[in-house]
C-alpha cells in the first residue's frame, strides 16, 4: 500500500475525530445555553466534518475521479458553511 494513501487516511480520520469533538462541544454548549445559533453551528460543522470524510472514502474506495471528489467536497463544505452562517445570523 502506498505510504501517501495511508497518511491521507490517518489525517482524514484525525480530522473526523477532531471535527466530531468540536461539533459535540458546540451541541453541548447549545444544550446548556439554548442559543439557537450554536445548534446550527454544530450541525454545519458536523456536515462539513462527516461530508469531507465520506467524500474521501467515496473517492478512494468507490473509485470516483479526483475532480468529482473535489467538487463533492466543495459542495458539502459550502452547505455546511451556509448552515453555520444561518445559525450565527440567528443570534
Amino acid at each position: 500500500m502506498n505510504l501517501s494513501i495511508v497518511l491521507l487516511g490517518v489525517v482524514k480520520i484525525t480530522a473526523l475525530i477532531l471535527g466530531g469533538i468540536v461539533s459535540l462541544m458546540a451541541y453541548r454548549a447549545y444544550n446548556r445555553t439554548r442559543i439557537a445559533g450554536l445548534q446550527f453551528f454544530a450541525i454545519g460543522l458536523a456536515v462539513i466534518t462527516l461530508g469531507t470524510f465520506l467524500v474521501g472514502v467515496f473517492h478512494h474506495i468507490g473509485g470516483a475521479s479526483t475532480i468529482t471528489g473535489m467538487t463533492l467536497e466543495s459542495v458539502i463544505i459550502s452547505i455546511g458553511f451556509v448552515v453555520m452562517i444561518y445559525g450565527l445570523d440567528q443570534t
